[in-house]
C-alpha cells in the first residue's frame, strides 16, 4: 500500500500526549484539511478557511470584514433585500453604500 502513511511520517505531523482522560493531539505541525471536531487549546498560527462554531477565548466568534465584504455578504445572504422590503430607512441604506465607497478594499 504505497498511499498509506507510515507511523514515522504521521508522528512528524502530529504530536500526542497522554492525559488523565486519555490520549489527545498536542500539536499539529502542518495544515488541517477538514474539520476539528473538538476543542483547541493553544494558538492557530495561520489562516482559518471555513467556519468557526463556538467561542475563541470564551468569546463568541464573529466575522468582521471590510465594509465591501460586509455589504457583499449582506447581498449574498439576501439580508439587504430583506432590509429594503422591511422598510429600512434611506439613511440606513445610504450609510451602507457610503461605507462601501469609502473603503479601499
Amino acid at each position: 500500500m504505497a498511499d498509506q502513511i507510515t507511523l514515522e511520517e504521521a508522528l512528524e505531523l502530529v504530536e500526542f500526549e497522554l492525559c488523565p482522560e486519555g490520549w489527545r493531539v498536542k500539536n499539529v505541525n502542518g495544515s488541517v484539511y477538514g474539520d476539528v471536531l473538538g476543542k483547541v487549546w493553544g494558538d492557530v498560527c495561520c489562516n482559518v478557511y471555513g467556519n468557526v462554531y463556538g467561542t475563541i477565548n470564551s468569546r463568541q466568534w464573529m466575522f468582521i470584514g471590510t465594509p465591501k465584504e460586509e455589504l457583499k455578504y449582506l447581498i449574498e445572504k439576501e439580508e439587504l433585500r430583506c432590509l429594503i422590503e422591511e422598510g429600512a430607512d434611506k439613511d440606513q441604506l445610504l450609510a451602507a453604500l457610503d461605507r462601501l465607497e469609502d473603503s479601499d478594499d
